[in-house]
C-alpha cells in the first residue's frame, strides 16, 4: 500500500467516525446520575438524575427537570420555574468547536453564566472495566482543587461527559474525585428528540462577582420577597399555607434557617472557589 493510500485510509476512518458521533448524538440522551455528599463531615449521600444533549458541537448537562423547563421556554416563552434562592444547580453548556465551557447559576429569577478558564490535563492510564456493557478505560485530571478518576468508553467516540467533563477519546462513562464527594455515573442512553434546548438571558459574570452574589444572598436569603429589596418584581401581598390559611411569615426565623442550610451544605465541587459564611 503506497503512503498516499494509507493516508487516504487513514483520513476516510477519521471522518467516518466523526460522521458516526455526529449522526448518534444527534439523536441521543445520555443520562447520568450525580451522587455527592453536600456536608462532608457527614456520611448522607444525595442523588440527583441529569442529561446530558449534544447538537452541532455544543452540549448541555442539567437535571431533568431544568430540561423541562427549557423545553417549556422554547415552546412558550414563558418561564415555568423559579428558584427564590441563590443556587449552583451544576448544569453546564459546552461549545467544544469554540472551546468554550460555562455553569449556570440561578439567583431567582435571573440566570448567570460562569466561564470556566481550567484546563483539563488528562493522562490516561491502562486499567479498563465495563460500564452498561462497554469496554472503558481509566484517565484521571484535576480540576476545581479536587482530583478526579475518569472511565471513558470510545464505543461511543465522542470528547463528552459530564460537567465540565471533556476532551477524551471517548464518551466519560463515570468519573468522581478521590475524596469520594461527587460521583457522576452513566446509566441510560435514551433517544431524543435532536434539540438542544439552549438557555437564554444568561449574564455572564465572574468568579468574584459570583461570590459577592453568594455572600449578598447569605446576608438577607429572603431580601426577594421580604419586601426590602426595591428592585424585586415579585409582590406578595397575601401569604397562605398549603390549607388556604392565612399567616404572617417569620423572615427572621427564615432567614436564620436557611444560612444554617448554607453553611452546613457547604461543598461545592469547585473546592477553589468556595465561599467562607460565617
Amino acid at each position: 500500500m503506497t503512503k498516499f493510500k494509507r493516508m487516504l485510509k487513514q483520513y476516510l476512518s477519521l471522518f467516518l467516525l466523526f460522521a458516526f458521533s455526529f449522526v448518534f448524538a444527534q439523536n441521543k440522551s445520555f443520562v447520568y446520575e450525580m451522587k455527592f455528599k453536600s456536608d462532608p463531615n457527614k456520611d448522607s449521600i444525595s442523588k440527583g438524575k441529569y442529561v446530558l444533549d449534544i447538537n452541532d458541537g455544543k452540549s448541555i448537562f442539567r437535571t431533568v427537570r431544568d430540561k423541562q423547563t427549557d423545553s417549556t421556554f422554547h415552546a412558550t416563552k414563558r418561564f415555568s420555574f423559579m428558584t427564590t434562592s441563590f443556587k449552583d444547580f451544576n448544569s453546564v453548556s459546552k461549545d467544544l468547536t469554540a472551546k468554550e465551557t460555562k455553569k449556570f447559576i440561578n439567583n431567582f429569577q435571573k440566570l448567570f453564566t460562569i466561564k470556566i478558564e481550567e484546563v483539563l490535563a488528562w493522562k490516561i492510564e491502562n486499567d479498563t472495566k465495563e460500564t452498561l456493557g462497554m469496554k472503558s478505560q481509566k484517565a484521571v485530571t484535576t480540576y476545581g482543587g479536587r482530583n478526579w478518576v475518569a472511565w471513558f468508553t470510545n464505543e461511543i467516540p465522542l470528547q463528552e461527559g459530564p460537567y465540565v467533563f471533556q476532551g477524551l477519546p471517548g464518551l466519560i462513562t463515570e468519573i468522581y474525585d478521590t475524596k469520594n464527594e461527587y460521583t457522576f455515573t452513566l446509566v441510560q442512553i435514551k433517544n431524543s428528540d435532536g434539540k438542544l434546548y439552549e438557555k437564554e438571558k444568561a449574564l455572564p459574570i465572574s468568579w468574584k462577582q459570583y461570590e459577592k452574589l453568594a455572600l449578598d444572598y447569605y446576608s438577607d436569603p429572603t431580601r426577594e420577597i421580604n419586601g426590602k429589596n426595591a428592585g424585586s418584581t415579585v409582590m406578595i401581598t397575601k401569604w397562605q399555607d398549603e390549607n388556604g390559611n392565612e399567616f404572617t411569615p417569620n423572615f427572621k426565623e427564615w432567614n436564620e434557617r436557611e444560612k444554617k442550610e448554607i453553611r452546613e451544605n457547604n461543598n461545592p465541587v469547585e473546592l477553589n472557589h468556595k465561599i467562607d459564611y460565617l
